[in-house]
C-alpha cells in the first residue's frame, strides 16, 4: 500500500508533485540539498494548495498542509517512501547519479519515478543495480498541479507491475495517464509540441505573422478545440459524414502541399531566437504583468477549464452509472 511519497528535487516540477501527493491523501517529504531552497519550495507549494483550494479544485487544504515534510538527506528521504518521484536537473549524469543514490537507499519494492521531459529510462537504469525493474518514467506538464497529463514510459528493464502500479497511483491524484509503447526521446506530448514549436518560430522568422498573432491564432481557433479533443477525432469531425478516411484522401493533397513549404530545420536559427524573444517582450499581457501575474493570470484561466472539464466529466460518470442500475 503507498502511503508515503518522496519528492526528490524541489523546482517548479517538484512543488507541483508535492502539491498534489499531499492534496491527495498521501504524506511528502520534500527533498532538496538546502534548507534555503525547500524551505522557498515549501512557501511555494503551500500557495499552489491554497490556489487549488480557492478554485474548487482541491479538499482539505489544511490538513494536506500537515501532510508535506522537507528533508536534505536524500537517503533519508527515500528509506522508507512507498513512492519516489525524482524531478532533478535534466541531464543524463545528474539523473544517473540520483538514481544510484536512491536504488542504494530505497527498499527494493519502492517504484522510482523520474520527472524528465525526454530522457530514455533505459539509459538511466543502467546505474541502478539492486532493482532496475522498478524504475519509469512518469513525466507531467507544466503547471503540474493543474494540468492532468502524465507520460509514462518504462525502459527496457522496466516490469509491467512497476507500469501499472504507477498508473493507478497518478489515476488517484487526478492526472491522465498515458503509456508509451516504445522509448523515444521528448515521449508523445513534446514532441507534438515542439512541431508547432518550430512552425511558430519559423512563421515569426520569415516575417509572415507577429508573435502575438500566432498565439492568438493558436488560443482562439484549435486550441479551443484541444482543450476537448485530439488532433484525430478533430480531423475526424473535420472530414464531415465521410470523417477522417474523407479527409485524408480528399483534402489531404492540400494539405501536403502546405507541408512541402513548411519549416524543416533542426536548429533553431539565431535569426529566430531574436524575434521570438522581443515578441515576447513586446506583448501587452508581458509588458502589464510581473513573472508572478503571468503566473497567476495563467493558472485562474486554466483552473476554470479544468472545473467545466470534470464536471463534465461527472456528469457523463453518474449517467453511466445510471444506465448500469437500469440495465
Amino acid at each position: 500500500m503507498v502511503e508515503r511519497i518522496a519528492c526528490i528535487g524541489s523546482g517548479l516540477v517538484g512543488q507541483g508533485w508535492a502539491t498534489l501527493f499531499a492534496l491527495h491523501g498521501y504524506s511528502v517529504i520534500l527533498e532538496d540539498v538546502s534548507e534555503e531552497i525547500v524551505e522557498n519550495a515549501r512557501i511555494r507549494v503551500e500557495n499552489q494548495m491554497r490556489f487549488l483550494y480557492e478554485s474548487d479544485l482541491a479538499e482539505d487544504y489544511e490538513g494536506a498542509l500537515k501532510r508535506i515534510k522537507t528533508s536534505t538527506d536524500l537517503r533519508e528521504t527515500v528509506e522508507h517512501a512507498d513512492f519516489v518521484q525524482e524531478s532533478v536537473f535534466e541531464s543524463y549524469e545528474a539523473k544517473k547519479k540520483v538514481f544510484s543514490e536512491m536504488d542504494a537507499a530505497a527498499s527494493p519494492e519502492t517504484i522510482l519515478a523520474s520527472s524528465t521531459s525526454g530522457l530514455m529510462m533505459s539509459e538511466i537504469q543502467k546505474a541502478v543495480k539492486h532493482s532496475p525493474e522498478r524504475c519509469i518514467v512518469a513525466h507531467p506538464w507544466n503547471p503540474s498541479y493543474l494540468i492532468p497529463l502524465v507520460e509514462l514510459c518504462p525502459g527496457y528493464l522496466t516490469s509491467k507491475e512497476t507500469i501499472e502500479k504507477t498508473y493507478k497511483i497518478m489515476e488517484s491524484i487526478g492526472k491522465t495517464p498515458i503509456i508509451l509503447r516504445k522509448e523515444v526521446p521528448g515521449f508523445i506530448a513534446n514532441r507534438l509540441s515542439v512541431a508547432l514549436w518550430r512552425e511558430a518560430l519559423d512563421l515569426v522568422d520569415k516575417g509572415i505573422a507577429t508573435v502575438e498573432d500566432v498565439d492568438r491564432a493558436v488560443r482562439a481557433g484549435p486550441g479551443l478545440r484541444w482543450a476537448v479533443m485530439g488532433p484525430y477525432l478533430t480531423y475526424h469531425l473535420g472530414g464531415g459524414v465521410g470523417g477522417l478516411e474523407y479527409l485524408m484522401r480528399h483534402i489531404g493533397p492540400a494539405k501536403s502541399e502546405w507541408l512541402k513549404t513548411m519549416a524543416k530545420w533542426t536548429e533553431i536559427p539565431e535569426s529566430a531566437v531574436g524575434k521570438a524573444v522581443r515578441g515576447v517582450q513586446d506583448m501587452e499581457v508581458v509588458r502589464e504583468k510581473s513573472f508572478e501575474e503571468l503566473e497567476r493570470w495563467r493558472d485562474e484561466r486554466l483552473a476554470r477549464i479544468l472545473k467545466i472539464l470534470r464536471r463534465d466529466l461527472r456528469a457523463s460518470q453518474a449517467f453511466k452509472s445510471d444506465v448500469l442500475d437500469q440495465t
